[in-house]
């Protein structure tokens, strides 16, 4: 698989309704960009239902629920349909499925982090995606079980519908992710040095060096529409699993508009520079 990019998120555009998310944190708030507001049930008992009514017919082949409190416990299940309210042929079923896997043996350490541990635990951020062919779609319901959350309630930031950009070459070596940290340091009249915390983000930056001219066309008019002002989502590795996958995956932005070099014949480079929301 090679880098893949959602190219519009559908979801913010739906009609959501749930019997399962409080009044102070409906689910509408998985609609809202930024990180200030999340959409919480009232409980974590049973199976938590989400209903969406797209605005119109959309293509889909991903979906995507970001910055949640499951536990590697948790399974999610999604269905899409041809016509609204959840009617009419069913056009995809992901089937109950883990949400969010344990630790693998290679990435599991004793005495390290807990039984049924994460590659999430202790990031404080954790994501579930789906990856599906893609499909014609009008209404979705996305169910989750965590009965077993010990924070006694699910939830989520962001969810995210919609299709993907996969190019046949993969980003190029030469990759750059790393932490950035808006912490401000300063040093007191008795020369220690503090430390006013503040909010860390990683920056993904890289070169897709072998675009197609089809390849191109649509990245350049995926750029049009994303621009730096829309969230989306963006996995160097998707489907690899483990540390690698999750490190190189984010909700962000655009930091720059990439610059399409034709280098060589039927061959164009783009530079990216993202960060995460």
């Amino acid at each position: 698989m090679s880098i893949r990019l959602v190219t519009s998120n559908v979801s913010d555009a739906a009609t959501l309704s749930s019997p399962d998310f409080t009044a102070g944190l409906p689910v509408s708030n998985l609609q809202l960009e930024g990180r200030a507001r999340v959409a919480r049930t009232a409980n974590a008992t049973g199976t938590k239902t989400i209903n969406g009514d797209l605005a119109g017919v959309s293509m889909l082949g991903a979906c995507v629920l970001y910055n949640h409190n499951l536990t590697s416990q948790a399974t999610w299940r999604l269905r899409l349909w041809d016509a609204a309210g959840q009617s009419g042929n069913q056009v995809y079923d992901s089937t109950t499925a883990s949400a969010l896997p344990a630790l693998g043996w290679g990435d599991f350490q004793w005495g390290a982090v807990p039984w049924g541990a994460s590659v999430f635990t202790g990031w404080g951020t954790a994501f579930s995606v789906l990856w599906f062919p893609a499909v014609l779609a009008r209404s979705f319901r996305l169910e989750v079980t965590d009965p077993a959350n010990g924070d006694g309630y699910l939830q989520a930031k962001r969810l995210l519908l919609g299709p993907y950009f996969e190019p046949q070459v993969n980003i190029e070596l030469g990759l750059q992710l790393y932490w950035e940290d808006n912490s401000v340091q300063r040093r007191t009249q008795g020369g220690s040095l503090r430390t006013d915390v503040r909010t860390r983000y990683r920056v993904l930056r890289g070169q897709l060096g072998h675009l197609s001219d089809s390849e191109r066309a649509v990245a350049v008019d995926t750029m049009r529409q994303i621009g730096l002002r829309t969230e989306t989502f963006v996995s160097v590795f998707p489907g690899m699993g483990g540390a690698q996958e999750r490190d190189y995956s984010m909700l962000g932005k655009f930091t720059s508009m990439p610059q399409f070099t034709n280098g060589e014949l039927f061959s164009h480079q783009a530079q990216l520079s993202f960060e995460e929301v």
